[in-house]
């Protein structure tokens, strides 16, 4: 075969062994050759094969399976410049091969074009910026009595005066009756001046709930299906029938949210902060009185957790509650004239922003549009102070450690109140209370040992199937300790889990589904190293109660 090919050469390009242009004429003459070819010689003859045949000393080619890169090298980087002639030729070639074999060219090509593309959509993960600001604490010591003593007043030393700066408003639904008592009794107990805003009008206790719907015009009934579980659950309250769920005012939502800002402004036009909650939202005021006293109310603020929404436009999600100036609401809500407290009817979002509102599902997000719309501002995001996470999925890292938390959401009605009697009665101090803070709450029971059985605290990353972790739990966490970047881990079905991170979790069935033991651990020894669960003098446990100086969040503009 090596002789064939080599006369196949030298005849059609006329050139001895010897020539110095051998390469330029094998390069020709295969590509005649791939158009007249005879059934004895191979399908395809290219410049690498050729070059192979005339040189003496070359080692034999090799297996066809590797050929590729050196064809590739062959016909894309020849020994020096083809003439025009022999540029022609090439290109008839390379069309001649995508021609009967297209995918060995389509498929790379769209290998590296969604390569290209991945890394373009790629963004490097970044911490938020942070700040260090030394706050105090507007709370003086709690009398000491026990947590579950009727005696105990969980609001003798809440700073109301500070409430004559604040309005806050709680938005409640009527079909969540068990959270909004919840929440009446614990988080927003304390607050003198609260706002309860709702579908339906009712007392709760010494508490009036405000239908805040009633507020809308007639026009939002028009053309608006969501809207009629309203008009349909007020007929029925009205002649004492049963609500259906389909009636369930979890349709009403989102057109709580404009009339609820109005509300708040025109009941208190010179509150300097106005904050918005939700009857699941956990708020620690510590933390709202701490970031509050670093920013000023004359200027435009809206803070809060940022959540995507249409067209790339960013909005603070209500689940995790919403904070917004003085200075904010004067633009948004313009008087009648400057300085003065009257707000004209037209001058109310739900009135400027109806056929929004009819348009968007989401309330929270058409607020934000509202907002842009009328000043030019957009969110100030403060994650992870403010967190819309459920108890179980808190993360805490080392980069959140001394980070300030405000709200959790989602919580169950025992959960709130477990965690309000806890965050009243801890012991006292004047540091901010952070993400480790809770730690003394959630991880608790560490205090019996690093492990738990029957527990899932969400671990994610598997260890690769080569490492002895996947023996038995044991093993599991004595790699996890061997792996500085390791918090916890957890070990279910024989797979071994590790995080860098720490979370509660939950529970599992002792069935598992009939998977065997699922066990979860947390790694001791580096959470005592970042100060976590040290030891007193005496040898008692004492946890960790927040940080020195608290690592504040600077608000990024989204």
């Amino acid at each position: 075969m090596q002789a064939s090919r080599w006369d196949a050469c030298q005849s059609a390009s006329g050139k001895t062994p010897n020539s110095g242009s051998r390469l330029d004429s094998c390069n020709a003459a295969t590509t005649g050759l791939n158009f007249q070819r005879s059934s004895a010689e191979p399908r395809h003859i290219n410049a690498i094969q050729c070059a192979s045949a005339t040189s003496p000393t070359r080692s034999p080619s090799p297996p066809r399976h590797n050929l590729a890169p050196q064809r590739l090298r062959g016909l894309f980087l020849p020994a020096h410049r083809p003439s025009g002639p022999q540029r022609s030729m090439m290109l008839k070639t390379l069309a001649g091969r995508l021609a009967r074999r297209p995918w060995r060219f389509v498929f790379p090509g769209l290998l590296l074009f969604f390569f290209a593309f991945t890394l373009s959509r790629r963004r490097p993960h970044t911490a938020p910026p942070v700040h260090k600001a030394k706050t105090k604490s507007f709370f003086p010591p709690l009398e000491t009595k026990a947590a579950n003593s009727i005696e105990l007043d969980y609001c003798q030393n809440f700073p109301v005066k500070l409430l004559d700066e604040i309005q806050v408003v709680l938005k409640v639904a009527s079909s969540e009756s068990s959270e909004t008592k919840a929440h009446l009794s614990t988080v927003s107990s304390c607050i003198t001046n609260l706002l309860i805003v709702g579908d339906r009008d009712e007392r709760l206790g010494d508490r009036h709930v405000i239908d805040i719907l009633a507020e809308l015009p007639k026009s939002y009934e028009t053309n608006n299906l969501d809207f009629q579980a309203y008009v349909e659950q007020k007929k029925a309250y009205t002649e004492g029938e049963t609500v259906r769920e389909s009636q369930r005012s979890f349709k009403l939502d989102r057109f709580k949210y404009l009339p609820m800002v109005d509300k708040a402004y025109i009941s208190n036009p010179k509150a300097k902060w106005f904050v918005f909650l939700e009857s699941d939202v956990y708020f620690v005021w510590d933390t709202l009185f701490r970031l509050l006293s670093q920013l000023d109310a004359s200027d435009p603020h809206y803070l809060g957790a940022p959540h995507k929404g249409s067209e790339g436009r960013w909005f603070a999600y209500g689940g995790a509650g919403i904070v917004m100036s003085q200075g904010l609401m004067k633009q948004l809500i313009p008087a009648k004239t400057v300085g003065a407290t009257e707000i004209p009817r037209e001058s109310r979002l739900s009135l400027r922003f109806e056929d929004w509102v009819k348009e968007e599902s989401r309330g929270d997000a058409v607020l934000a549009y509202a907002i842009q719309n009328a000043t030019g501002h957009k969110l100030e995001a403060l994650y992870p102070t403010f967190a819309s996470d459920k108890l179980k999925d808190v993360t805490t890292t080392r980069d959140r450690w001394c980070v300030p938390m405000l709200s959790l959401h989602q919580l169950k009605p025992e959960q709130m109140e477990n965690l309000w009697k806890w965050e009243r009665t801890r012991p006292y101090n004047t540091k901010p209370f952070t993400y480790s803070s809770l730690l003394s709450y959630t991880h608790s029971f560490l205090s019996q040992g690093p492990s738990r059985e029957w527990w899932d605290n969400l671990s994610t990353a598997p260890v690769p199937n080569d490492r002895p972790a996947h023996r038995n739990a044991g093993s599991c966490g004595s790699e996890c300790a061997a792996d500085s970047n390791c918090l916890q881990w957890s070990y279910s079905q024989t797979v071994c889990r590790h995080a860098d991170y720490i979370k509660l979790g939950d529970a599992v069935d002792r069935e598992n589904g009939g998977q065997g033991e699922f066990v979860s651990g947390w790694d001791s020894g580096k959470l005592r190293g970042m100060g976590f669960g040290v030891e007193g003098q005496n040898g008692q446990r004492q946890f960790y109660e927040g940080c020195v100086e608290a690592t504040w969040l600077t608000p990024q503009v989204r």
